[in-house]
């Protein structure tokens, strides 16, 4: 039985589950969310003064931990920490705008807490540059099927109750340069007012990669501009429409025009 949610936070219960088969069960069963760190679910929670009736808890699957570098890409479990992988050396060496991108979110305390898959899971700070990267998941549904797709597909039409994890993050080629830009307040706990992300490559101008989030903007690819980005186009007076046509909520604001300006930079900085 599905209940509604509570403003007594003491009336959640916890559910338990022995894996991760069993924790996308028990949440479809009960229409409840996934914890793991909860930083940013029990943000939201304070804020509306609601709370889920039951809760599915992740920390017990080990399943879901580890960081591992493969031939061809790192293989991240859902429930790497954001400490534990500003932390691995090889990682940071590697991918150099993704620990970027992981030390700009939120404060220590807070990324020794959330996790990867929950950044994922409640669109936060990281998936601009994870775009760009091209990452992969892994997920399971509610009937215990095991899906795998990239992060972009999985963003336009996220399964219900799908429960992530594994992230596969490819490894960049020599000739590719990725970067990543954060606009925000020195409010604590404010999320980015914007995130542009950045893949550039030369030789390949069509695997040109762009994306952007922030407050209020739901992360996604640049695809009308990734098309316009290539060595003989992309001039600035033809960017801005461009732009308001991937970002149409920033249309009429200023922060378009801040968001070509990143653009236009991090093109320069990539051809160097």
């Amino acid at each position: 039985m599905t209940l509604p949610p509570s403003s007594d936070r003491r009336r959640t219960r916890i559910l338990f589950p022995t894996s991760a088969a069993h924790a996308a069960t028990l949440a479809a069963r009960h229409q409840a969310p996934y914890l793991a760190g909860a930083s940013a679910a029990q943000l939201g929670w304070n804020k509306m003064h609601l709370w889920p009736e039951q809760a599915v808890s992740l920390h017990a699957l080990d399943e879901l931990q580890g960081c591992q570098r493969t031939p061809n890409y790192w293989s991240i479990g859902a429930l790497a920490r954001l400490s534990e992988l500003t932390s691995n050396p090889q990682l940071c060496h590697e991918l150099p705008a993704l620990q970027s991108a992981l030390l700009g979110v939120g404060a220590p305390g807070i990324r020794h807490i959330a996790t990867l898959g929950g950044n994922i899971g409640f669109a936060g700070d990281l998936l601009p540059i994870l775009l760009v990267l091209d990452a992969q998941l892994d997920w399971r549904l509610s009937d215990g099927e095991i899906r795998q797709g990239a992060l972009t597909d999985w963003l336009k039409a996220p399964p219900q109750h799908g429960l992530i994890t594994c992230i596969r993050i490819p490894l960049p080629d020599s000739e590719q340069c990725v970067q990543i830009e954060k606009l925000a307040s020195r409010e604590a706990f404010n999320p980015p007012l914007l995130n542009i992300a950045s893949s550039w490559n030369w030789s390949q101008p069509e695997n040109t990669r762009l994306a952007a989030g922030g407050a209020g903007l739901a992360p996604r690819r640049l695809s009308r501009c990734e098309q316009a980005f290539s060595p003989d186009s992309a001039h600035a007076d033809s960017l801005l429409p461009l732009l308001a046509s991937d970002l149409p909520e920033l249309a009429d604001q200023p922060l378009l025009q801040v968001a070509a300006n990143l653009l236009l930079a991090q093109r320069s900085a990539g051809r160097l």
